[in-house]
């Protein structure tokens, strides 16, 4: 019980941290342009995020609480039936009656892969979609996501000059400095990862669904990109809408099948060591072991978690190399 509200506190945090770096390019642009008063002085940071806040998150958690009924009843009802329907009767014959075409050997060759790849999908599949379920029953807390963004934004300059200010001036009060510029230079790196990601799902998503005939093709690769952002339950998500709606389903789950290994074991870790000066084994990794400590919520938390660690020791390391250099030269 303790680790869960653990594993939601950090969800929540990490969210809100996420939402802050979305922000924070706006900010500036929109202080421009806003101006009031006789000597048309820019409005503050506090400002310009409520004004944000108003023109999309307002209409936004108005349109939610109208679908949160069909959303609940689509993640309770529809969802795991749809999982039922596209798993029906086992996925063996229609593994086999796909790759019927092919010779004999390389047949049955690639029938037994594809039955253990669409069986691993399967157990994925239905895992994630029990993570869902129960997620769903704390969707309302996403009401602090903003809120803790807010703070975030607003508090975090004079927190850092507050941080700086408590140590002596010299190397310590510059040390911390490049430690928080560095963090939040990872951090940023995470988002824009993040987001590159979706844009690209998304676009494939567009090209494929249109090529595989599948209804709501353009609108469907838009929300795979947006859903993108949401590990795990995100691309189940598109998975199950997808294979819904399609009447051919053995190529619509091949298709996001290949799309997940190059997405996450290619496109992703590539999108992250440029963003994190991750490696791209270290990445495969950090995201394995959250998976397998916290599912969708470890997956969510590792990364960003991986790269506060990874500057965390490089810093100590280069602070423990000057102090040995200065009690040297003394």
């Amino acid at each position: 019980m303790i680790l869960r509200v653990i594993e939601g506190a950090g969800v929540l945090l990490l969210l809100s941290v996420f939402l802050a770096y979305v922000l924070a390019p706006a900010l500036p642009p929109i202080r421009r342009r806003v101006r009031i008063g006789h000597r048309r002085r820019p409005i503050s940071d506090a400002t310009a995020i409520l004004l944000i806040y108003l023109a999309f998150l307002v209409p936004g958690a108005l349109l939610w609480r109208r679908a949160e009924p069909a959303m609940r009843h689509w993640i309770a009802t529809t969802a795991p039936a749809s999982v039922d329907r596209l798993f029906a009767g086992g996925t063996a014959g229609p593994v086999e009656r796909a790759f019927a075409p092919l010779p004999g050997g390389l047949q049955m060759t690639m029938a037994r892969t594809g039955v253990s790849v669409a069986a691993a999908i399967e157990q994925g599949t239905r895992g994630t979609l029990a993570e869902m379920i129960t997620a769903a029953r704390y969707a309302a807390w996403l009401a602090v996501t903003p809120i803790v963004a807010f703070l975030l934004l607003t508090g975090a300059p004079a927190f850092q000059r507050s941080a700086l200010r408590v140590l002596p001036h010299g190397h310590l009060q510059w040390r911390l400095e490049e430690f928080l510029r560095d963090v939040n230079s990872a951090l940023a790196g995470y988002v824009r990862a993040q987001v590159g990601a979706g844009i690209i799902v998304g676009a494939i998503c567009v090209v494929g669904f249109l090529l595989l005939g599948t209804p709501s093709a353009i609108s469907l690769g838009i929300m795979a990109g947006i859903l993108e952002l949401v590990p795990a339950i995100g691309p189940l998500t598109v998975l199950l809408i997808a294979t819904s709606l399609s009447e051919h389903v053995i190529p619509v789950v091949l298709f996001l099948a290949a799309l997940r290994v190059v997405q996450d074991y290619v496109v992703y870790p590539r999108l992250i060591r440029h963003g994190m000066h991750l490696s791209t084994a270290a990445v495969i990794m950090t995201v394995w072991t959250g998976a397998v400590l916290a599912g969708a919520a470890g997956v969510l938390i590792a990364i960003p978690a991986a790269g506060f660690l990874s500057v965390s020791m490089r810093h100590w390391r280069e602070y423990r190399e000057i102090e040995r250099l200065v009690a040297a030269a003394k």
